[in-house]
C-alpha cells in the first residue's frame, strides 16, 4: 500500500495554513500540476484533507496517536503484504514499524472509518483510483 498516510495529512499534524518547502512535492503538485494528481495528498484537495483528518482525530484509540491508527488500519487488512511510507529519520521509521506490533483496530472502528471514507472523503478524490 502507498501512500498510507496521504502525503502526511493523517500525521495530523498539518493545518490549513501549513505551507511546504518549494522543493517538496506538496508545494508544487497539490493539483496535479507537475504529475499525477493521486500522488500528492492521496488526491485529496490540502484543505479538505487537513479538516478530515482532524475530525478523525476523536476516533483515535485512547493512547494511539493518529498516524498509528491509520496505519494500523492498513494493516488490519489481508491483502496488505506492505506499506509504502517515507520517514526523515531513524525515529521515525522505528515508530512506523512499530505500529505493526500493535493490536489490531476493534471492527466498530473499521465499520466507523468505512462509513466516514464512503460519506465523507470518496467525493472530493481527484483522479482515478
Amino acid at each position: 500500500m502507498r501512500q498510507p498516510l496521504a502525503s502526511g495529512l493523517l500525521t495530523g499534524k498539518y493545518r490549513v495554513g501549513t505551507r511546504f518547502a518549494t522543493t517538496d512535492h506538496r508545494s508544487f503538485n497539490r493539483n496535479g500540476e507537475v504529475f499525477y494528481v493521486g500522488e500528492t495528498f492521496a488526491g485529496l484537495p490540502f484543505e479538505s484533507g487537513v479538516e478530515l483528518a482532524a475530525e478523525l482525530k476523536s476516533w483515535v484509540p485512547e493512547g494511539w496517536t493518529l498516524e498509528e491508527m491509520a496505519l494500523r488500519w492498513c494493516l488490519d487488512f489481508p491483502e496488505v503484504t506492505a506499506i509504502v511510507m517515507g520517514a526523515k529519520n531513524r525515529a521515525q521509521a522505528c515508530s512506523n514499524a512499530a505500529v505493526s506490533a500493535l493490536p489490531r483496530l476493534p471492527e466498530e472502528l473499521h465499520t466507523r472509518l468505512r462509513g466516514f471514507y464512503r460519506e465523507r472523503v470518496a467525493g472530493l478524490i481527484r483522479g482515478p483510483y
